[in-house]
């Protein structure tokens, strides 16, 4: 027994640190796998949430559109203002806005407000304020126009990452109901 110990060979240093390099750079490609994939989710997360966002923001604004009274346009058509039962607070008109961050320590950049109202709560644009209303560019990410003669809002929407180019848009007609009646 004590002459097998003696006549084996063991690994000698070359053929360790060979052995060590191979499992470092197997280690290397797991973790650079692991990350594309962890960051691909986190992606495709984002857009689903940003998706559902618009989705969940077009439907508001077209249930209180729909029912929108005494509506007042600029000359180009772009909606001032409305007069709603939702969100009228007292108030003759209804403004519709983006919260500019001034508010609430800022948490409130982004989102959409109807008066004093918001349209969805906070927690709708991700955690922390990840998702706002606007576009890339810097330009608005909401603009509604009202067709006055055929009683038509044309809505278009846009959502985006805080930090992150990743955004979704919607496009909206909603066809106004309630009769123009006495304020």
């Amino acid at each position: 027994m004590t002459r097998k110990w003696k006549d084996s060979r063991g690994l000698t240093l070359v053929e360790m640190l060979c052995a060590v390099a191979i499992l470092v750079l197997l280690g290397l490609l797991i973790n650079t796998g692991l990350q594309l994939a962890v960051h691909s989710y986190q992606d495709i997360t984002a857009q689903e949430e940003l998706e559902l966002l618009a989705a969940s923001l077009s439907d508001a604004l077209a249930d209180d559109l729909r029912y929108a009274k005494f509506p007042d346009t600029d000359d180009d058509g772009n909606l001032k203002n409305y007069h709603s039962e939702r969100y009228n607070g007292g108030k003759l008109h209804t403004v519709l806005s983006i919260g500019t961050g001034g508010e609430n320590g800022g948490k409130d950049k982004g989102q959409l407000y109807a008066n004093d109202y918001r349209v969805l709560p906070s927690g709708a644009y991700g955690s922390g304020g990840a998702y706002v209303i606007g576009k890339n560019d810097g330009t608005p990410g909401l603009t509604i126009t009202y067709d006055k003669d055929a009683r038509l809002f044309k809505v278009d929407l846009t959502v985006k990452q805080a930090e992150g180019e990743l955004f979704a848009e919607a496009h909206l007609t909603v066809r106004r109901l309630s009769p123009d009646t006495e304020k």
